[in-house]
């Protein structure tokens, strides 16, 4: 008896979703039910939700207002539950909903939505978007992790053509170590649209997306790494449950200004999620939510593939020139933005962003430095900053700066220090005791770190 039952049960309760998903979609999108196609479901029932979905998508105009972000998150989410419902009962994407995608981002030319919402190998790498103009800082980073923190799985290079990253300097980031691959996306996206070229920090979005790995780490070319990132999504139970990883910038305000009024305005009538809602950005309303140096994705998640979609979206040339940098400084705020327009969980490791340099003469509190610093899962121990090896890569000059205390941000406002900024992506923190680098037997690995860096500073030819 109870063999039989149980079948019943699962049956009643798939049942029971697909005509909430329909009664709720169709309440407020369609008319009509004349035309709508059925699709077998895994167990033999049919599912005709997703088709009217799909047609629904299909048949009703993209957002014209580019400051509508709002609206085009609700695309977003709606193409996210067409994807689930698809995933979770075993049916492979049909191809009005292929079609679907490729008509809501057309930029994206090599689009294979076939494969790219398949669960398959959870291969990790880390990508990192790199010119010609920043090859020194990549070459650091690259070098610290082989040599010197024993990070050996694979490390794609995104550029945007030869222009970009000439093939002199591709060979030698090539021939740095094994398992360097090259990623030009200018063979996935149309330049026309992405402005790949010339957008800096907004290929960042994109070189995710076209990565072949499924759990990708998103890094700028001028981190530094003090630990090996290879086990972030072990070491964050929470991120390979959202399947992302988000790192807060500084805790600080800037006077008479807010990015949350914006923020706001994005989401109208919506509240904000549990995660927004509990954000110091939000309560406080800090100036800066997001540092996106480091940034992690499982695209084994379907709705993270949406969101990262929906991120290159505002990272496209027109929309980031009429809206989104209007707004944001670069790529970085868009991430989290992203998923919350699309109703996308999304994880932020708990702490702000701290300061790691040297202290200021007389003083057991202050730091001041172009080095903003990440903890790792535990809060405790330095993972990453950004900024490079360089004194200040806002000024000339080659001079390697000197690391050896940092003052950590912390989880609530109370926790932070006060910063004050003094030009030049210059920063000063106080107000915290200082910690020295020597205390988590970490100034070996920077002084390790200093030495790749000259040593390939050295090989380079003039």
């Amino acid at each position: 008896m109870r063999s039989r039952v149980r079948p019943i049960a699962v049956a009643v309760v798939v049942l029971f979703v697909t005509l909430f998903f329909y009664s709720n979609f169709y309440s407020t999108h369609r008319t009509s039910t004349d035309d709508v196609t059925f699709l077998p479901l895994a167990d033999g029932s049919s599912m005709r939700v997703i088709d009217a979905a799909i047609d629904d998508l299909y048949n009703n105009p993209l957002p014209e207002n580019v400051s509508d972000f709002a609206q085009k998150g609700d695309r977003i989410a709606k193409l996210a539950d067409i994807v689930t419902l698809l995933r979770d009962h075993g049916i492979a994407t049909p191809d009005r909903f292929n079609a679907l995608v490729r008509k809501e981002f057309p930029w994206w030319t090599a689009a294979n939505p076939e494969t790219a919402f398949i669960q398959g190998k959870k291969e990790i790498g880390i990508v990192v978007c790199v010119g010609s103009k920043n090859i020194h800082v990549a070459g650091h980073l690259i070098l610290s992790l082989r040599k010197v923190l024993g990070y050996k799985l694979p490390i794609q290079i995104a550029y945007a053509g030869d222009n970009d990253l000439s093939k002199k300097d591709q060979a030698t980031l090539m021939n740095l170590s094994s398992k360097i691959e090259l990623l030009n996306l200018l063979e996935y996206f149309d330049e026309s649209v992405a402005g790949l070229q010339d957008g800096m920090y907004a290929m960042k979005p994109f070189a995710a997306i076209a990565s072949r790995f499924r759990m990708t780490i998103l890094v700028d070319a001028d981190v530094i790494f003090l630990k090996n990132p290879g086990t972030i999504f072990e070491e964050h139970s929470s991120a390979a449950t959202s399947g992302t990883l988000f790192y807060h910038d500084k805790a600080y305000k800037m006077e008479g200004m807010s990015r949350k009024a914006w923020v706001q305005s994005l989401l109208g009538d919506k509240p904000p999620s549990s995660s927004l809602q509990n954000s110091l950005f939000w309560k406080e309303d800090l100036w800066q939510e997001m540092e996106s140096g480091v940034v992690a994705f499982d695209k084994g998640h379907s709705r993270v593939v949406m969101s990262l979609l929906f991120t290159a979206w505002m990272n496209t040339k027109i929309i980031r020139e009429k809206e989104t940098y209007v707004h944001v400084l670069g790529d970085r705020e868009t991430y989290w933005l992203a998923a919350e327009l699309s109703n996308t969980p999304y994880y932020f490791q708990p702490e702000y962003a701290g300061l790691i340099g040297i202290l200021e003469t007389t003083s057991t509190s202050k730091i001041c430095s172009t080095h903003i610093l990440h903890m790792d899962h535990t809060g405790v121990t330095p993972f990453w900053f950004n900024g490079g090896l360089l004194l200040n890569k806002a000024l000339e000059g080659e001079e390697l700066g000197t690391f050896t205390h940092f003052i950590p941000g912390g989880a609530t406002m109370s926790d932070q220090p006060t910063w004050t900024y003094n030009g030049n992506e210059y920063w000063c923190a106080e107000g915290k005791p200082a910690i020295a680098l020597t205390e988590r037997k970490m100034d070996g690995v920077l002084s390790q770190i200093l030495q790749e860096a000259r040593n390939f500073e050295g090989a380079l030819p003039t």
